[in-house]
């Protein structure tokens, strides 16, 4: 376990640092609404998780440097600290592109010289992080080692106390210009994991309000969970081409999990009863990887592009034998214990899945700022079942489609362009959820497309507007009458986004988005009456504004920030008889620079959900989580 001595680092750095801790903003690093994160701050309408109303990660569309990644379990901040949605507008650039959007993670990577920073974060709920990120030169700037090391206890809403233990390495080896190779290297461990029951109402209302401080969970219901990702990835000129390419192991071992299911939920917080899911042990583990070659042929004002790819991935999947434990009729606001009981595990399927793709793609970049881009792939897809019961015959799911892919840009003034693209996509679905009656199964990967037109502006050279209509469609996966989770049909997201970001007056940045949706779902499931139109638990409307004033045009040692975010409500069970009501929330805080003992130093304070606003989220599954209650943290970081 790597736990770095800070003596010994510290007398390793012996030459001055490139300040990260202090600097990191992810406000005015931002380019755009659509969706980014450095560190544990998150800004925009979309994230990771959810990007026009579905999952990207979900969907596969990870990437690692740019490079296809079958993310199976997250990246650490120490291995990866910024991450950036890209949809839209700022999707045509990228080759191959996804229906539902990529997100794309970043190395924390040695650049040149050596530098440490620390941090140290805590709250008023007792939650406590530290940092430690090195970076050190071990042959001038050329090659260097990125070490980070990151410890968390904290309590979740529901008063559960969860472990964190995570470490990377990344070494970093730049021979000249136009040439670099990264090795990397992350494991992390979740301990003593368990959260509040996940809340399914009878009726037509939201359940009752609990204490969102208070766990209300038992005890005993907590499992742990060790992650690792390991590989490297290449950016390198050769004469006339560039080469990327990248290699990926992952794996995550779910030791043990608990689900806690309170159904059919009263006014007064009884239920009908609640149920225990218990998951034994299991494990995914994943290699996937991409190799890009591509050539620019420069003719007079035009740049032509091709570019030749390979990506793929070969996954394994050991899930399902859960154990369920029956507690009755309970009640929310009237918690009772009950001894761990014998968990009696079924048995385990394995699921594998193999998948091959080879594109070709063409960009034509004119002088003037009009692109078009053309790219085609073939992919080959098996999935195979193996199930535990010798009874059951094993299933073999293949496909072979041809998935293609266009877009252009045409400049109508120096300042507006107007885009427009089209993208078809080889997408998977998420799980099964715990309240299914096969829980945890996966689905097949299934076909998606997404048309989207729209416009980007810079305003006054300060500001700039990117705005854009969509159109994504998928196969639907959700629960039937027996809470069987399967195919029910095909959802259509169309929508509206926008993003406004930039700089109206010097020191003060700007970050707002907004996005209107209209989902929906066709298929015999919605004409025969057993499900309404609107799937469960997408939002329809989403604002945000984020703001970063720095007084003195920039130049003083403090600054302030202000986040708030308006949450539309969302559909809240499969027969569309209600919706939760919208939320909102609204965040301040203070940043102080300041050097000291040769050093520089930032405080950081942070008021989130002000108001101490209580929203519903609801999961596709019917389930309900409450919102964060108000939280005041503090923190304090360093470059040395």
């Amino acid at each position: 376990m790597f736990r770095p001595s800070l003596l010994l680092l510290t007398t390793a750095l012996a030459s001055p640092a490139l300040a990260q801790r202090t600097t990191a903003n992810a406000v005015t690093s931002s380019d755009d609404a659509f969706g980014s994160a450095i560190g544990n701050d998150r800004i925009g309408i979309y994230s990771a998780d959810e990007v026009r109303g579905f999952n990207p990660i979900d969907s596969g569309n990870a990437r690692i440097e740019g490079l296809y990644f079958d993310e199976i379990t997250f990246l650490i901040n120490r291995l990866s600290e910024r991450s950036s949605v890209r949809v839209g507008y700022a999707s045509l650039a990228w080759p191959f592109p996804a229906p539902t959007g990529i997100v794309n993670r970043q190395l924390e990577k040695f650049e040149g010289q050596s530098e440490l920073g620390l941090e140290a974060e805590t709250d008023v709920d007792g939650n406590f992080t530290t940092t430690v990120q090195a970076k050190l030169a071990l042959a001038g700037e050329k090659l260097g080692l990125a070490l980070g090391n990151g410890q968390r206890r904290s309590r979740i809403p529901s008063a559960r106390y969860v472990n964190f233990n995570g470490q990377a390495a990344t070494l970093t080896w730049r021979p000249e210009a136009g040439k670099e190779v990264n090795l990397f290297w992350s494991t992390a461990l979740f301990a003593h994991s368990g959260g509040t029951p996940l809340l399914f109402p009878s009726g037509d209302a939201p359940p009752p309000q609990v204490e969102r401080r208070d766990y209300i969970g038992q005890p005993w219901a907590h499992g742990s969970q060790r992650s690792h990702v390991l590989g490297g990835t290449a950016h390198l000129t050769l004469g006339g081409f560039k080469l990327d390419a990248g290699l990926f192991r992952s794996i995550k071992d779910q030791k043990r999990d608990f689900a806690d299911l309170a159904l059919g939920i009263q006014p007064d917080g009884r239920t009908v009863r609640e149920i225990i899911v218990a998951d034994r042990a299991s494990r995914i583990a994943s290699v996937s990887g991409e190799v890009r070659l591509s050539r620019v042929f420069e003719q007079g004002a035009a740049n032509h592009r091709v570019t030749l790819m390979l990506r793929g991935r070969d996954q394994m999947r050991l899930y399902g034998g859960q154990a369920r434990f029956d507690l009755g009729a309970t009640n929310l606001f009237n918690r009772v214990t009950v001894p761990r009981p014998a968990l009696a595990f079924g048995l385990q399927d394995r699921s594998d899945v193999k998948q091959l793709s080879v594109g070709l793609g063409y960009d034509l970049a004119l002088k003037g700022g009009a692109r078009l881009g053309l790219s085609a792939q073939k992919s080959n897809y098996t999935k195979r079942v193996d199930f535990g019961n010798p009874a059951i015959a094993s299933t073999q799911v293949k496909d072979k489609p041809l998935l293609l892919a266009g877009n252009i840009v045409v400049p109508l003034t120096k300042s507006v362009n107007l885009y427009a693209s089209y993208v078809e996509g080889l997408e998977e679905s998420p799980n099964a959820p715990d309240i299914a009656v096969n829980a945890s199964e996966a689905p097949p990967a299934g076909s998606s497309r997404q048309y989207d037109f729209g416009l980007r502006a810079r305003i006054a050279n300060r500001l700039t507007l990117v705005t854009g209509a969509f159109d994504v469609q998928k196969p639907y996966f959700n629960l039937d009458a027996q809470r069987r989770y399967g195919i029910l049909g095909n959802v259509r997201h169309r929508g509206i986004e926008a993003s406004l970001t930039g700089n109206p007056v010097k020191g003060l940045t700007l970050v707002a988005g907004g996005l209107l949706l209209d989902p929906a779902i066709s298929g015999t499931a919605v004409t025969s009456g057993l499900i309404g139109k609107r799937p469960v638990g997408i939002n329809r409307r989403k604002l945000v504004l984020n703001l970063d004033w720095r007084p003195n045009q920039g130049n003083s040692p403090w600054s302030f920030d202000l986040a708030a975010e308006h949450f539309g409500g969302a559909t809240a069970n499969a027969t569309n008889s209600f919706t939760v009501p919208p939320r909102e929330t609204l965040g301040l805080g203070a940043r102080y620079r300041f050097d000291m003992a040769g050093a520089k130093w930032l405080a950081r304070a942070q008021m989130i959900n002000i108001f101490n606003d209580y929203g519903w989220r609801v999961l596709s599954s019917g389930g309900f989580l409450f919102s964060q209650p108000r939280t005041l943290l503090f923190s304090v970081s360093t470059d040395l």
